[in-house]
C-alpha cells in the first residue's frame, strides 16, 4: 500500500480547496458513516473483490453554526451524497474518479484528500 498523507479536517484548508477547485475531497473510514451500507466491495471500475474500508466524498461547502460547530455540505445525486467506497489500494483512484464525475475534468494537482479523525458523518 502506498503511503497516505492525511490533512486534518481544518475548515480553512477545506474552504481553500472548495474555492480553488470547486470541491474538497474527503476520505474517511466506512465505519465513520453510520448510514453507509456495510460489507460493500471496492468500487474500483477495473474490478476489485477486496472489502471496502474507505469512503470518498466531495464537499461543496462548509458551514458554521451559531454555537461554533461546523459541518459539510456534500455533493449529492438524486438526494444522496456521492460516495465511492474502496479498499486502501484504490483510494487514490477514487478521489480522481469522484472529481471527474462531478466536473468532467481531471482532478487538478494541489487538491488534497482530507480526513476527519474520530468524527462520524451523518446526513439527513
Amino acid at each position: 500500500m502506498t503511503e497516505r498523507t492525511l490533512t486534518p479536517g481544518s475548515s480553512t484548508a477545506l474552504d481553500d480547496d472548495i474555492r480553488n477547485h470547486g470541491y474538497a475531497i474527503l476520505q474517511t473510514r466506512v465505519e465513520r458513516i453510520p448510514k453507509l451500507i456495510k460489507g460493500l466491495c471496492c468500487q474500483e471500475p477495473d474490478g476489485c473483490t477486496e472489502p471496502a474500508t474507505l469512503a470518498t466524498l466531495a464537499i461543496e461547502e462548509t458551514t458554521t453554526e451559531d454555537d461554533g460547530t461546523g459541518g459539510f455540505i456534500l455533493a449529492k445525486e438524486s438526494g444522496l451524497p456521492l460516495c465511492i467506497v474502496t479498499c486502501p489500494e484504490h483510494r487514490c483512484e477514487a478521489s480522481h474518479d469522484l472529481y471527474f464525475a462531478l466536473t468532467n475534468r481531471e482532478r487538478p494537482d494541489g487538491i488534497r484528500a482530507f480526513d476527519v479523525p474520530g468524527q462520524h458523518l451523518n446526513w439527513a
